[in-house]
């Protein structure tokens, strides 16, 4: 099983975001077709994986510094100071004919020198599963916990710079079903997640979320395939009202159809459009129907290549002050290429978009680019350095910024 999971976080700024997959060493000859280039084998450099009984376990450590040009992402008078970053990350798998099972931990240390408010750790752990019980039939399983840290970017962070970043408990659990035909498939989704600010200034951003999902497919010809899906998600905050007054539990439900390519030697992923409706309880804010949309695409012109990119539209939790909804746009293409048997090169370009409804609306627009270069001195180590740019403009001068990180660092990996 090779399998790794994003680690979510309270972020608006796509930084870099970088790392090498943690994945069993295929044999000198076999190539994945379709594998993104940071995935391939590379005789010499191959990881290997520690036993453990009849699982594998890797284990993953990053040492760096950064240099940040406007630590609180303030419109003027910034602030710049250098951090150092620790961020250790084990995973371990297990498989078996039908069955599956996956589990990981990490952390996430920053020490600033001069801005010690800001030096903080963000940590989680996950265990998931996935099991066949019969032919084209699976069930799946995720249970995480995340503690994050609030980037001074997010549109909805309120901490005067005078305070540190808040910190959030995030935790998440999930249950999937997936029946696979010739021509048929259905696949229904479920989860739960509750967002706990510790700070108790911000108690009224406290809310669990339950969603559903159901989508069914057609594949008229394989290896191309349609779908369409239907989902729902419903907020209920902790408080009855938020600081400026207003209930913000409210339902979101919304339908999506597009078109579905499995995995190739060149293209693979899925994208779909539709519409969804924001229901808010409160009948002081107004409902709102959208254009929704939600996707990847990862193309492969060269076997050493990846270009992938990713889009979504749709209704984002808000307890902006003023605010009675917000929907978010987010683009981002990245591009990750084998440059040298062991040189590894990544890019990313993105634009994000927060749109606020209401008395307190306006329009936040941030585009970001980030780069990073890898050097594998061996199969344990490695050295890398990169850079991003983030910019946001916005009607309220207040919210304009402009952030940029250099890093360089040591990855091992065991």
């Amino acid at each position: 099983m090779a399998k790794r999971r994003s680690v979510p976080a309270c972020r608006a700024l796509p930084l870099i975001a970088v790392a090498l997959a943690g994945t069993a060493p295929l044999g000198a000859q076999e190539v994945r077709r379709g594998a993104s280039p940071l995935d391939l084998p590379r005789p010499g450099y191959e990881r290997r994986p520690i036993r453990v009984g009849p699982a594998e376990m890797r284990i993953d450590v990053e040492i760096a510094s950064i240099y940040d040009t406007n630590v609180y992402s303030t419109s003027q008078d910034e602030i710049d100071d250098i951090a150092l970053v620790a961020r250790p990350r084990v995973e371990i798998d297990w498989q078996s004919a039908n069955a599956e099972l996956h589990g990981e931990a990490y952390a996430d240390t920053r020490r600033y020198l001069d801005q010690g408010r800001e030096s903080a750790t963000s940590f989680g752990a996950a265990v998931s599963g996935r099991m066949a019980p019969a032919r084209n039939h699976s069930l799946s399983t995720e249970l995480r916990f995340d503690r994050a840290v609030e980037n001074r970017a997010d549109p909805e962070a309120r901490a005067s710079i005078l305070l540190p970043p808040r910190k959030i408990n995030i935790l998440t659990s999930e249950i999937g079903y997936a029946l696979t035909g010739t021509r048929i498939g259905l696949n229904l989704t479920g989860g739960v997640q509750k967002f706990d600010f510790l700070d108790p200034a911000e108690g009224d951003r406290d809310f669990t979320m339950l969603r559903g999902s159901a989508r069914a497919t057609w594949r008229p010809a394989a290896p191309v395939s349609f779908f369409v899906e239907g989902y729902a998600n419903r907020r209920n905050f902790r408080t009855a009202f938020d600081i400026s007054g207003v209930n913000r539990d409210a339902t979101t439900y919304g339908v999506l159809a597009g078109v579905s390519r499995e995995v190739s030697a060149r293209l693979r992923g899925r994208i779909g459009a539709g519409l969804f409706r924001f229901d808010p309880d409160d009948g002081a804010l107004d409902g709102y129907t959208g254009f929704a949309l939600s996707g990847d695409l990862t193309w492969n012109p060269r076997t050493r290549t990846a270009v992938t990119a990713q889009v979504f539209r749709g209704d984002v939790a808000t307890a902006r002050a003023g605010a009675s909804g917000r929907t978010d746009t987010r683009v981002a293409v990245t591009v990750s290429q084998e440059a040298y048997h062991n040189v590894l090169l990544h890019g990313r370009a993105g634009w994000t978009q927060s749109k606020y409804r209401g008395v307190g609306s306006d329009t936040l627009n941030t585009w970001s680019l980030a780069a990073e270069g890898e050097y594998l001195v061996n199969r344990t180590f490695s050295i890398f350095a990169g850079a991003d740019y983030a910019r946001r403009s916005a009607r309220d001068p207040l919210e304009e910024f402009s952030r940029a990180h250099v890093q360089v660092g040591l990855r091992a990996r065991f």
